[in-house]
């Protein structure tokens, strides 16, 4: 199963996010197939927008699992993530990582 994630970040966590983005990128990286794509959310849609929290598309076998990953994401543990995901379960059906 697929699921849409949207991970705001807390208010005025840009400098503890770039701290800790390598850490994040490693993470998910280390989480194999599970992540399909990622991304941050950003300010606005300008050139100099500034990164506001992160997207994810996940496959895994449940939404208990996804909270699983998220809880033990740098962000999370390194404060920069609000908590208030939103777990969307989505179904493919156009695009490259559909499943026939």
């Amino acid at each position: 199963m697929f699921f849409l994630v949207l991970a705001p970040d807390k208010p005025g966590m840009l400098d503890r996010r770039l701290d800790h983005r390598q850490r994040h990128v490693d993470y998910w990286v280390g989480q194999g197939d599970a992540v399909k794509v990622a991304g941050a959310m950003l300010s606005d849609d300008s050139a100099d927008a500034t990164p506001v929290g992160s997207s994810f598309l996940i496959e895994a076998q449940d939404e208990a699992t996804v909270r699983a990953l998220l809880a033990a994401d740098p962000f999370m543990t390194e404060d920069v993530f609000s908590g208030d995901f939103q777990v969307q379960p989505v179904r493919p059906a156009i695009g490259v990582w559909r499943r026939d």
